[in-house]
């Protein structure tokens, strides 16, 4: 039997986001919270330093002489990515879905905003930056813009399934960076010798396909309970 998770005419009802049991349970039920929100948050703050108060000619990344947006471009790109990062975290807490869905929906739009922004200004800059890594950004900004458009289309159509599986697939792209900076740290600290090429190759697309594929594991694993967690919740 093939395993469907296209969402069904009856499976668009307002009421089907509250229809697992198990969005009810309280935060030291869902223990990743807190610690996602401090990895967040400390990736942002560590991978800020080297741009904050310093000159453009002593930043990490330079700017272009052919292309001069392309420095503020970047910052605003960062920007950007770093909203939509701190957006997520509130967006994947499935107790403050079902007891504040008003700062659900508040999240959900910074998020989408932040990713349009950032994801635009990304294709553009991506033309510029060094040639290693470059077709895995340019393969990741699409897919991010692509699954944040899709989630947004299918809450405009109330297909909340549709749009729950396109969110999650847009923050396992929007977590890349963060997953292939400590994965970094983790090397360094480890001293395990490292050749910088194959690490920005491999950063533009182990973290984020990896992701993708942990997401749709969990969607088949929870897909199979949901019909049985449901029957609950259903009226007549």
């Amino acid at each position: 039997m093939t395993l469907n998770l296209e969402s069904d005419s009856d499976r668009r009802s307002p009421e089907l986001p509250q229809a697992p049991a198990r969005s009810g349970k309280p935060f030291w039920r869902r223990p990743w919270v807190g610690p996602l929100a401090i990895s967040v948050v400390l990736y942002l703050y560590l991978a800020s330093k080297p741009f904050v108060g310093i000159p453009k000619a002593q930043a990490p990344l330079q700017p272009h002489e052919n292309f001069p947006a392309y420095y503020p471009l970047l910052i605003i790109h960062m920007i950007g990515g770093a909203v939509a990062m701190l957006a997520m975290v509130p967006q994947v807490w499935p107790w403050l879905r079902q007891h504040h869905p008003k700062v659900h929906r508040v999240t959900g739009r910074v998020y989408l905003l932040a990713t349009l922004v950032s994801g635009v200004l990304g294709l553009i800059v991506v033309w510029w930056a060094p040639p290693v890594g470059k077709v895995g950004a340019l393969c990741l900004l699409l897919f991010w813009l692509g699954t944040s458009a899709a989630a947004y289309r299918a809450i405009r159509r109330r297909d909340f399934l549709k749009h729950r599986r396109y969110m999650l697939y847009s923050f396992a792209v929007a977590a890349n960076n963060m997953l292939a900076f400590f994965a970094l740290l983790v090397i360094q600290a480890l001293e395990i010798p490292l050749d910088m090429v194959y690490y920005q190759e491999a950063a533009r697309w182990i973290p984020w396909v990896g992701n993708v594929m942990l997401v749709q594991w969990w969607l088949y694993r929870t897909a199979r309970r949901r019909p049985s967690a449901a029957v609950p919740t259903s009226r007549g």
